[in-house]
């Protein structure tokens, strides 16, 4: 899946949200980070969904974590018609703000991967020892 609007040979785009999903990044909030990104303004739920190229539903659970953890800043569009108030959706900062978690919770678990790797290395040379001996 790639962000759909945004020219099919723009791979840094492309492989930013690979790269955000190889870190623990949900899709959906890769799509959506980076096509705010790339757009450099709000955008509305119906053009996310566009650009993205994800469902109404995928953009809404997505934007719900995104609001919960402050990447995203919402500003309500004012239409005056009846029926739900629609939104508009920007990122609360530069890219490398909005990412950070993401990069900071992958180091935690490769430290904690470094440590296991370590730990098992010791365990494997102590159950080693004792069988030869």
């Amino acid at each position: 899946m790639s962000v759909a609007s945004l020219e099919s040979n723009n791979e840094a785009a492309n492989e930013m949200v690979e790269m955000l999903v190889s870190i623990g990044a949900c899709r959906e909030n890769a799509l959506i980070i980076v096509a705010l990104n790339e757009s450099g303004g709000f955008q509305s739920s119906r053009d996310l969904q566009k650009m993205c190229n994800l469902r109404q539903p995928e953009v809404s659970v997505a934007m719900k974590t995104l609001l919960e953890s402050e990447m995203v800043a919402c500003e309500p569009l004012k239409g005056g018609g009846r029926g739900r108030p629609c939104h508009r959706y920007s990122l609360n900062g530069d890219l490398k703000s909005i990412i950070h978690p993401y990069i900071a919770d992958a180091e935690v678990r490769l430290a904690k991967l470094g440590n296991d790797i370590a730990r098992l290395d010791e365990v494997s040379r102590a159950l080693t020892s004792q069988v030869s001996n």
